[in-house]
């Protein structure tokens, strides 16, 4: 992997924990989404005179993020979102609900959100055209994983 992708995938890491930082930072969210966003093809254009496995087959960059999207969903609802896809998803706040088995997990403001809440506490989501949603920072982590999985992971 070059020193170049390394750089840009920190950046993504970076803005990742900084939106993290901020639950109810649609802005941070969607800079984060926008940068694994670029990632993608940078790392196309840093891997396509690789061996084609690299890039999954791949002859250019529509294709090679064709491939991802099949591989990781995250990742197509993060192209569909930074593309502003037609019928694609949005970044909303909504209440969620938060199971009591998962309260351990959540902040001191979170908890006493949720206890005046009905156990529920704002988070920014993926709300797409059906109404379903997905918490954003899921879906960002998913994408994380898998791109780090797939391109700097030594198999």
């Amino acid at each position: 992997m070059s020193q170049k992708l390394d750089i840009e995938f920190a950046r993504v890491e970076e803005a990742l924990v900084a939106a993290r930082l901020r639950p109810l930072s649609s802005r941070k969210t969607l800079l984060a989404a926008v940068l694994l966003d670029n990632f993608c093809d940078q790392a196309f254009d840093a891997l396509r005179r690789s061996p084609p496995a690299r890039v999954f087959d791949a002859e250019d960059v529509l294709a090679f993020r064709d491939r991802l999207r099949a591989q990781e969903p995250a990742l197509g609802l993060i192209f569909d979102l930074c593309a502003s896809a037609p019928g694609g998803p949005r970044l909303e706040t909504h209440a969620v609900a938060v199971p009591i088995e998962e309260y351990g997990g959540l902040s001191i403001e979170d908890f006493m959100v949720s206890l005046y809440n009905a156990n529920t506490v704002q988070r920014v989501v993926f709300a797409m055209e059906d109404g379903s949603m997905q918490l954003a920072h899921e879906v960002l982590g998913k994408a994380m994983a898998y791109l780090s999985k797939s391109f700097f992971q030594e198999t």
